[in-house]
């Protein structure tokens, strides 16, 4: 039921992507237009309200925004505009601040340093359980529309799952304390009473061969292989930028033991385009460094990030932002649109 979700959804969404063919200023009218329309086409809600996620979403219970392949969260924001009584409209930034980045003064190529760490993590010893365990941290816009008066909220959301080998599971997604832009936001959402009941933890359990994935064989070893293999539901012709969605979806949707860690580094490491751009300390006050892709292939120029710990190659987090233009977005640059926290990634011997 999930997967059949998450295509229906994200098929239904997809026009919504924050920088999807936008390239010049659109009247504010339009906008608004746009918005209605695309919410109204929501056949899962009230006709008058109606929660919008970014492309590749999921949904489950009545308002709770999950997913990006298969059980995952999407990161990623939506920043809309409010217009409350017949004011004239105004414009809110509702995403999270930019990571800070201490610029390398070493100028080795990515691929050269991606390389490097993929060689720490293949002699680590492999994790051992019946059950492969994850925890990621996201966060999302959500936003209401009712006639008139648009309220946007960023809020966050986990989610844990224990996938097991003969593919049976649990997958528990929760969401926090909403963030609004400003405090005229956050009452207009809580007199309408938008987030009372996404505020409790939803689980969801899958019989033997039932788990949703979108890589349901073994990944191959040889990293020539490898590639083709994250090409699944992962177009090449989208650009490099696609295999890095490609790893991320796969990094939320089972564990990189060292020996797919590695060779999932090595893949990233061909990616033209790619740089590194320095050490930095993630939403968690974990140590990594971050590797850079500058592509526009989703409309704007955005700047896929992705922060690896150096001694381990885990992937710690994901980060979409966009640094030169914003399209129909209001939002002040450089605006994260969108990230992700690998929060754990291990084996254990039963679900939680």
């Amino acid at each position: 039921m999930l997967t059949r979700m998450a295509t229906e959804t994200r098929d239904m969404l997809k026009p919504l992507d924050p920088a999807a063919g936008h390239r010049s200023a659109v009247p504010e009218q339009d906008r608004q237009d746009d918005l209605r329309r695309i919410l109204a086409a929501s056949a899962h809600a009230d006709p008058k309200r109606h929660a919008s996620r970014a492309a590749r979403p999921r949904t489950t219970g009545r308002r709770l925004a999950w997913g990006s392949g298969a059980a995952a969260v999407v990161a990623g924001a939506v920043v809309a505009t409010l217009t409350l009584g017949g004011s004239p409209s105004l414009a809110y930034e509702a995403t999270p601040a930019p990571l800070v980045i201490t610029l390398t003064s070493d100028a080795r190529p990515a691929g050269e340093v991606l390389r490097e760490i993929a060689g720490r993590a293949e002699k680590l010893p492999a994790t051992t359980g019946a059950y492969q365990h994850l925890v990621t941290e996201s966060w999302s816009l959500w936003t209401r529309i009712d006639d008139e008066r648009v309220v946007s909220a960023v809020v966050p959301a986990r989610q844990e799952s224990w996938r097991g080998d003969d593919g049976s599971g649990k997958v528990v997604v929760a969401s926090g304390e909403p963030y609004f832009p400003s405090a005229e936001h956050r009452e207009a959402w809580e007199d309408d009473g938008s987030f009372g009941d996404g505020d409790k933890p939803q689980a969801e359990t899958f019989g033997a061969g039932q788990f949703p994935a979108m890589w349901k064989d073994a990944p191959p070893a040889d990293p020539a292989k490898l590639a083709d293999w994250l090409a699944i539901a992962h177009p090449r012709e989208n650009g490099p930028a696609e295999t890095i969605v490609a790893v991320t979806d796969l990094a939320r949707e089972r564990v990189l033991d060292p020996a797919l860690r590695a060779g999932v580094l090595r893949v990233l490491a061909t990616l033209p385009g790619m740089t590194h751009e320095g050490a930095v300390v993630d939403r968690m006050g974990r140590h990594g460094e971050a590797f850079v892709l500058v592509s526009d292939f989703s409309g704007l120029p955005t700047h896929y990030t992705l922060v690896v710990d150096p001694r381990t190659g885990e992937l710690l987090g994901y980060e979409k932002e966009l640094r030169t233009e914003a399209g129909k977005l209001d939002v002040k640059l450089p605006a994260v649109i969108g990230y992700d926290l690998f929060v754990a990634a291990g084996r254990t011997s039963q679900p939680g």
